[in-house]
């Protein structure tokens, strides 16, 4: 079940979260430390230091110690958009790259660290790639949080209004941004 998980996880990261706009650099390959390092960068050292570490591929790198998976970002590992998630954004990333429902009144809080950023995503629809329409945002470092729908309510769906925001309003995947600098306008 574990390795189904990181499988479907990453088969989720690369083309719907993380590819669908990536611009491929120069360097090809890393090596296993590399791309350890580049998936550790995703969170504080006490979190990345004893999580889990995967490849794009899904692979287990390194064991870890703690309920924490952390994963480098768009093959080939540029170092784009890492992540480091808990448990319940886990099972949301599992029920994103199945389409399937994800009630967010229903399930556990979760965090997610995104400490180098993200590349440019429709904060509006989950699976838009039209980037003619829609709202997009390239946030840099933040978090992200899961908590029932119902406590959102209060919070805007601006990213450029300033702090916290909602993303993905209204579908099964909605969450909170929490931008930890400056949220800067998407090209």
């Amino acid at each position: 079940m574990y390795f189904r998980f990181l499988l479907t996880l990453s088969l989720f990261c690369a083309p719907l979260l993380f590819g669908a706009h990536h611009e491929s650099s120069a360097k090809a390959e890393y090596s296993t430390n590399e791309i350890i390092d580049i998936a550790m960068s995703a969170a504080p050292s006490n979190v990345s230091s004893v999580a889990t570490i995967i490849d794009s591929t899904g692979k287990v790198l390194r064991e870890g110690s703690n309920d924490w998976t952390c994963m480098p970002g768009t093959p080939p590992n540029e170092n784009v958009n890492p992540m480091c998630v808990d448990k319940a954004w886990q099972k949301w990333l599992q029920a994103f790259m199945e389409q399937t429902p994800y009630n967010s009144e229903n399930e556990s809080l979760g965090t997610s660290y995104m400490l180098i950023g993200d590349q440019a995503v429709d904060n509006d629809d989950p699976f838009n790639t039209d980037r003619s329409k829609g709202t997009w945002i390239t946030e840099g470092p933040h978090l992200m949080l899961l908590l029932p729908e119902s406590l959102m309510s209060n919070l805007p769906t601006d990213p450029y209004a300033g702090g916290p925001y909602v993303m993905f309003k209204g579908s099964d995947f909605v969450h909170v941004m929490v931008p930890l600098e400056t949220t800067k306008l998407s090209n």
